[in-house]
This record gives C-alpha cells, sequence and structure tokens, in this order.
C-alpha cells in the first residue's frame, strides 16, 4: 500500500480477445511512476476489464487519496459520474427496473471510490500520452501472457 497522500494520477485500460482479458494501471504522481499493475483473466470481457484496472489501482491507494483516473473507457467515466449513483439509490436497478449489467463489478468500484476523492476522465485511446499508452502496453502484454 501506498502512503503518500498528495494528489496522485492514474492511468487504466482493459483489453479483451476471444474471451481473454486483461487490465492494467499506471500510478503517476508530480510526473514520476509510482507503480503500475496488470493482471490477466479467462472467460471475461473488456468492460470488466476496464473496470477491473480502476478496482486495482484504487486497492492500492491510502485512505482519502486525491486521485484522477485516467481511462479510455466512457462507459467507466459515465458509469461513475452520471449513473452509478441513481442506480444505487434504486437498489443497483435502473430507473425502469432494468437490471445492470456486470453490476457486482460496478458495485465493487462504488465501494472502493468511496474512500477517495475521485476525478474521472476519459483519455482518447492511442492518442500519445505516455502513461495512457503504457497502461495499454502492459494490459496487452499480460493478456498475450494467457
Amino acid at each position: 500500500m501506498l502512503k503518500n497522500k498528495k494528489a496522485i494520477e492514474i492511468y487504466t485500460d482493459g483489453s479483451e480477445k476471444g474471451s481473454y482479458g486483461s487490465w492494467a494501471f499506471v500510478m503517476v504522481q508530480n510526473g514520476k511512476v509510482l507503480t503500475e499493475g496488470f493482471g490477466r483473466e479467462k472467460k471475461t470481457t473488456s468492460y470488466r476489464m476496464e473496470f477491473q484496472a480502476a478496482i486495482e489501482a484504487l486497492k492500492i491507494l491510502p485512505q482519502s487519496s486525491k486521485v484522477t483516473l485516467y481511462t479510455d473507457c466512457r462507459i467507466l467515466v459515465d458509469t461513475m459520474t452520471l449513473w452509478s449513483k441513481g442506480w444505487k439509490a434504486n437498489g443497483w436497478i435502473k430507473a425502469k427496473g432494468q437490471k445492470i449489467p456486470n453490476v457486482d463489478i460496478i458495485i465493487a468500484l462504488d465501494y472502493l471510490s468511496q474512500n477517495h476523492k475521485i476525478t474521472w476522465k476519459w483519455v482518447k485511446a492511442h492518442s500519445g500520452k505516455t502513461h495512457n499508452e503504457r497502461a495499454d502496453e502492459l494490459c496487452l502484454n499480460a493478456r498475450e501472457q494467457l
């Protein structure tokens, strides 16, 4: 677990190909990489891996960290900034009574995010942002190891 509570940037990525998936994150503070993480799973989806990357990064932060989390997954950003609060208030059901796909991983991310002040930001994939490109590289390498 990290001990420093200064502002942290996290770059995440998730990937899936042929039901083999992977996730990765790069944690940065003051322009310096603090740590990187990655993992892989069988029989999963890209969506789940995008969320898992954020979950794994948040797990190692000290309580009450100030974080800017960058992802190339608009669904992740929209879920955490637009939808999850209403879903949670509605018992994790959509407004029209529909089930939420992958609600288990959304609940896990919601729980972890309560411990931090997080700004969720979308970044275009493969746009040349160094730490985002590194997260993508880690993610693809992890998936290929399956």
